[in-house]
């Protein structure tokens, strides 16, 4: 029995890749969304199930319940005994997929991904033209500011496999073909009756994942990698303080982001005991005090740059491509588009709109990653040789 579960920003596609697997490979369909429609409709039956109000009956479940509360819900839908295959849609939170990783060794997760325009784009009559609506709901879809409940960014870099949905399909056209081709392959190499061949650029990401393991960043492992025109490796990095410094947890106990945050919520705490106050004045703290800029370390990027300098050469950076498991901020945007790296490719379902900016302005390609990840990578490669 194969599981194939999908997770992408809503507009990506998760819906119609899981109605194509279901028609063309004959997988049964199941959704966590349904489950939680139904739970919502039993508790609140005069209420419509609009997505403000199921983002928020989802995040409580969850926060109640657990995080794997909806994917335990629809494994007990599941025949074990059967040999039927499923595709389960619509999962949000990383507890739903390392439980159902636990459940199911031939468990692999599709993330499905389409640039945000391309999902307004598909959405707008949803929200009659109102996209600043449409941007706050996929905020909280993506769920970097919530520890729980909907957490779509987390759940993506999680995936197996990454799909790019980012054509406009039209029934009977070439990009239909082309696309519904690309998903019975995927499922194909899931299933082991394809070889997995990797292509260079899932062998790119790979390494820079295994470079990144390298960080002792507490909040996130990131991992880059300048690959020249002929496809060689000419320098890495991975995000990490300098060499001459100790890292956050030696020095700090902490991230020192969070320290610093401490130290401010400290001194609130004497100005006012009153909770309210003090929750909403750290809120505001949050929101307009750049913390990032107190980071100590050098990102992967930045170290990736930094070692070609260290060589004495940067002929090479006009003609070659960066690899970065997770996508490039501000900073790290002015210094590809500085030295004249002509090509990015991340893997990220929420990149930072003012850093595509400066990239655009630049014209540096910019371009989502797609195919096997780095954690199926040798999955896959031990199960086919």
């Amino acid at each position: 029995m194969n599981i194939i579960g999908l997770v992408g920003p809503f507009g990506s596609g998760c819906s119609y890749v899981s109605n194509l697997i279901s028609e063309k490979r004959g997988y049964q369909k199941l959704s966590l969304s349904e489950i939680l429609k139904e739970l919502f409709k039993k508790k609140y039956p005069m209420l419509e199930c609009e997505r403000p109000a199921l983002q928020d009956f989802g995040n409580e479940i969850r926060k109640t319940k657990g995080d794997d509360y909806l994917a335990k819900e629809i494994w007990k839908k599941i025949d074990t005994t059967s040999e039927t295959n499923f595709v389960i849609d619509s999962i949000r939170n990383p507890g739903e997929i390392e439980f159902l990783r636990n459940k199911s060794p031939h468990f692999f997760l599709f993330g499905v991904f389409a640039d945000q325009d391309v999902r307004w784009e598909r959405v707008t009559k949803k929200y009659a033209g109102n996209r600043t609506l449409f941007e706050t709901d996929d905020e909280r879809d993506n769920g970097e500011k919530q520890s729980f409940g909907q957490r779509v960014a987390d759940s993506f870099l999680l995936s197996d496999i990454v799909i790019i949905n980012n054509d406009k399909i039209i029934k009977g056209n070439d990009n239909e073909k082309d696309f519904i081709d690309k998903i019975v392959e995927k499922v194909d190499l899931v299933e082991k009756k394809i070889t997995f061949l990797p292509e260079p650029k899932e062998t790119y990401m790979a390494m820079a994942y295994a470079i990144s393991i390298r960080s002792s960043c507490l909040k996130r492992k990131v991992g880059a990698l300048i690959v020249d025109n002929d496809g060689a490796v000419i320098s890495s990095g991975y995000n990490e303080v300098p060499s001459t410094q100790k890292n956050c947890k030696s020095d700090y106990g902490n991230c020192y982001r969070d320290y610093m945050k401490n130290q401010f919520r400290e001194d609130l705490n004497e100005i006012s005991e009153d909770q309210n106050i003090n929750g909403k004045m750290f809120e505001s703290f949050k929101k307009h005090f750049k913390i990032l800029d107190y980071c100590r370390a050098l990102h992967a990027e930045e170290n990736a740059i930094l070692g070609v300098a260290r060589t004495g050469s940067s002929a090479a950076l006009p003609i070659s491509t960066l690899y970065t498991t997770t996508y490039p901020c501000n900073l790290c945007a002015n210094k590809i588009a500085q030295v004249g790296i002509k090509k990015i490719v991340y893997f990220e379902p929420y990149p930072m709109k003012e850093a595509k900016a400066i990239l655009a302005k630049q014209r540096v390609q910019q371009e989502p990653f797609e195919g096997v990840t780095y954690n199926a990578y040798f999955r896959l490669m031990e199960v086919t040789y």
